[in-house]
């Protein structure tokens, strides 16, 4: 057991949270890549695994949203669209909680990590439109990408990936979209979920005023080719993620690059702003992510964490819930699916505790800002221009509302495993 990589991960970790050294402040993206670098230098993982360990499909997926997101800027269409959205928003709280459900919503079916994406410089638009303070329309996309994630078996990766091995029917999956349809995951997280979306609401609408807005009709598209690029994209990617779904329930894997290919390659071959575009992507959030495959990579070689998490967990839904909230900040929520896998099927564990997994390590992006790859999305997104969300801000909503939510989805899921 080596405990170099864990060292390095606490230093990580710290650095994030005071993002400064004297006078000079340090961006997430960079402390994550010395940290990555440290692993390598000290030898705690080696380049090979370190290459392994790098998920180039992710990584072009993130680069496609990127792509797709600064075209839907450009054109003008994102904010036509928001325009129009909050037509029937009478104040700031108002505008909020339309642009939570709305962003949550399409969490559950295109992913978080997609609409963190799209939904980091629609919320600082919303913010500037409505007189609304940046940092909380921020904190309102990260909370809100997070629990709309969790409510289906599409919103993110861990939850993909746990419902394709929970032994679950096609039918039931199919049933999953049907909103009044009593099936496994619509059950046991569809309400909590609804719950904790709504607790956050409440938390973060607190001090905003109910001052009426000013909506603006005006239809702002001002480059009509790109937007008609735009929509084919959109089309493609809901048909790519579609494939995704249904082919992971028949052996198949459709590859996060064919949604990436979707949404970019239409924009960047026929649309005459490609060079803008592709300067668009934030190439330093792909740059994190890289590292961070490498980093979490070597602390899961180090053997720590494996040898931490207690046989224990498959016997009690509050235990999970709260093992998937606290140790995913530390080896992301899809590593912690990836360690825990193995117990539930040993345990041959009931529906329940792979829910309970579900639940705690999604609604850990809801407690720091390390705890979801969708929140480093969007505070990176923000950082690129010129907004900032710190670690303590977020903490100082993230510990009362994930506490909100151990709670809620434990009891819940407990209920509905006995009845």
């Amino acid at each position: 057991m080596n405990l170099t990589a864990v060292g390095i991960l606490a230093v990580v970790f710290l650095l994030i949270m005071v993002r400064r050294v004297g006078k000079f402040r340090l961006p997430i993206w960079g402390i994550m890549t010395a940290g990555a670098l440290a692993a390598l230098l000290f030898q705690t993982i080696s380049i090979s695994s370190a290459i392994s360990a790098v998920q180039l499909d992710v990584i072009a997926f993130l680069f496609g949203m990127f792509v797709f997101g600064a075209a839907l800027d450009k054109s003008g269409l994102l904010h036509s669209v928001v325009l129009r959205g909050f037509t029937k928003a009478k104040n700031k709280r108002q505008v909020m909680l339309i642009f939570m459900i709305t962003t949550a919503a399409a969490a559950a079916l295109f992913m978080n990590d997609t609409v963190a994406v799209i939904g980091a410089p629609l919320a600082m638009f919303c913010a500037a439109k409505f007189g609304i303070p940046v940092v909380r329309m921020l904190l309102a996309l990260c909370f809100a990408v997070t629990f709309g994630s969790a409510a289906t078996p599409i919103g993110n990766p861990q939850n993909l990936y746990l419902y394709s091995t929970s032994g679950m029917s096609l039918i039931s999956f199919l049933g999953l979209m049907l909103p009044y349809t009593l099936v496994t995951f619509a059950v046991y997280l569809v309400v909590p979920s609804v719950l904790c979306l709504f607790i956050s609401y409440k938390f973060l609408a607190r001090g905003i005023s109910s001052e009426a807005v000013v909506m603006d009709k005006s239809d702002d598209v001002f480059d009509d080719r790109l937007s008609s690029i735009c929509k084919i994209s959109f089309v493609l990617i809901l048909l790519a993620v579609a494939a995704r779904i249904v082919g992971s329930f028949f052996g198949y894997e459709v590859s996060f690059i064919w949604i990436a290919a979707a949404g970019a390659l239409p924009l960047l071959l026929f649309s005459s702003k490609h060079l803008e575009l592709l300067k668009s992507v934030d190439y330093c959030t792909l740059i994190f992510f890289v590292s961070m495959f490498i980093l979490m990579e070597a602390v899961w070689e180090s053997g720590v964490l494996q040898v931490l998490l207690p046989e224990s967990l498959t016997v009690s839904i509050p235990v999970m819930v709260t093992a998937g909230a606290v140790v995913s900040q530390f080896v992301s929520n899809v590593p912690f699916v990836l360690m825990v896998l193995p117990l539930l099927e040993t345990a041959a564990a009931s529906v329940p505790l792979y829910m309970a997994a579900s639940a705690g390590c999604t609604a850990a992006g809801a407690l720091t800002i390390l705890g979801a790859a969708s929140t480093i999305i969007i505070i990176q997104r923000a950082e690129k221009e010129g907004e900032s969300l710190s670690f303590l801000t977020f903490l100082k909503s993230g510990i009362p509302i994930t506490l909100a939510a151990v709670v809620i989805y434990s009891v819940w899921i407990w209920v509905v495993g006995i009845l």
